[in-house]
């Protein structure tokens, strides 16, 4: 490689790639991970020789301007490094994940792999399924037990939501969600669960800000975590927590990628627009036997969520464990973010017929003896399934209550 020329080569995704490949090459153990510094050193000199597509580089493709044999090849040793489970080697590899998706670098859909053919494969199946890899060993670095570790883990997979060039599907997007849980609940200090918090009701914000608008190229407001902190959770207010949650927040969603937004919107508006829609009934829509059969899949996704979020928040709910507080605190974080989702829910939640989940879970809120907060009640209910959940702390009757008075003053 000549003095002049960049780490990683010419291609756009090399900048990203290279110096965090060397760096990874740096830190790890030779003799341990011998095949992971064979495979950086081999995507290195591939990335040497590859150049942005001059004919298309915003094409479908996984990676901006690389050819799908060429981004299976680069990608290998970053997910390898997340694997490694070592926190010098993992480290670089979340970085270089975080830079890909903020940098719009990564560009398709993301979903589970099916595990058996499909009779009408996706173009480009090996690099979607590297794609998802990819996500699936960013999550699995969140058990690794390291504080830095957890807050890179949370970049990555808000900064996979936030982008406008990645439509994170099905499975995949219930997966980020679990893994932000799994930090909240286990995170290994206070301000690690609040960012995990503040990033779960900003994913929340931003996917259904798109179902409404059915598109993925929209506006959406920031999260404040002091409002989101304001009626629960203020054990974890750890001095400076909420500012420094604040400013962890505001860097992932801020960030403005270098290209134009055109061509990835075409890119994915063809993905969405022109694919078979599935048909299949979603638990806690009206009526028996309902379809899908008109959604995008950002809609069919977006109602997909919120089913989870409502089994989620039945999952958590235990007489048997009445005082676990880790259930406790599961079972009020799904509550919680399905307020998120109510107070900022638009037209399309109220008025179409197939959009009132939103509307049958909001109007099963029962707090009719706001008083004694020990025995008021909130029921989730769908067709034929209902849970029934005891609230005992009394900031979160009343901060249920206010939402649902404002929603209310609102209609009227």
């Amino acid at each position: 490689m000549s003095a002049s020329q960049a780490l990683g080569g010419p291609s756009r995704c090399g900048w990203v790639l290279g110096p965090s490949l060397d760096k990874i090459i740096k830190n790890v153990a030779w003799r341990k991970h011998s095949q992971l510094v064979a495979a950086c050193k081999s995507a290195l000199d591939k990335l040497d020789s590859v150049v942005d597509d001059p004919v298309d580089p915003a094409s479908c493709t996984p990676l901006y301007g690389l050819s799908t044999s060429d981004t299976d090849f680069v990608l290998q040793p970053l997910i390898m490094a997340l694997d490694s489970a070592s926190p010098k080697v993992v480290e670089p590899a979340l970085d270089c994940s975080f830079r890909l998706f903020s940098l719009g670098l990564i560009r398709c859909e993301i979903d589970t792999p099916t595990p058996t053919p499909s009779p009408s494969p996706s173009p480009n199946p090996s690099s979607h399924s590297h794609i998802f890899r990819l996500i699936d060993s960013v999550c699995k670095c969140g058990a690794l037990g390291d504080e830095a570790i957890e807050l890179a883990v949370l970049r990555v997979l808000l900064s996979a939501i936030r982008s406008p060039y990645v439509l994170v599907r099905g499975d995949c997007l219930v997966h980020i969600v679990r893994s932000c849980y799994n930090v909240y609940l286990g995170g290994m200090n206070g301000t690690n669960q609040i960012c995990a918090k503040s990033v779960l009701a900003q994913m929340m914000i931003i996917v259904f800000t798109r179902v409404e608008e059915n598109s993925m190229m929209v506006d959406f407001k920031t999260v404040s975590v002091a409002e989101l902190l304001e009626f629960t959770d203020r054990n974890l207010n750890e001095g400076s927590s909420i500012q420094i949650a604040q400013n962890f927040l505001n860097e992932i969603v801020d960030v403005k990628s270098k290209e134009g937004i055109a061509e990835s919107k075409l890119c994915l508006q063809l993905e969405y627009d022109n694919s078979e829609k599935k048909g299949e009934p979603i638990d806690g829509e009206p009526g028996e036997g309902a379809d899908l059969s008109g959604y995008s899949k950002i809609r069919e996704d977006g109602f997909m969520l919120f089913k989870n979020l409502c089994k989620l928040s039945m999952k958590f709910s235990s007489q048997e464990h009445g005082d676990d507080n880790i259930l406790l605190r599961g079972k009020v974080l799904s509550l919680e973010l399905l307020k998120v989702i109510m107070d900022n829910a638009g037209p399309i939640w109220r008025s179409n017929e197939r959009s009132s989940v939103v509307k049958s879970v909001d109007t099963s809120v029962n707090l009719d003896n706001k008083e004694d907060a020990a025995s008021d009640d909130l029921c989730i209910s769908k067709p034929r399934r209902s849970t029934r959940i005891v609230i005992p702390p009394k900031r979160l009757d009343s901060y249920l209550w206010a939402g649902r008075k404002s929603r209310e003053q609102g209609k009227s």
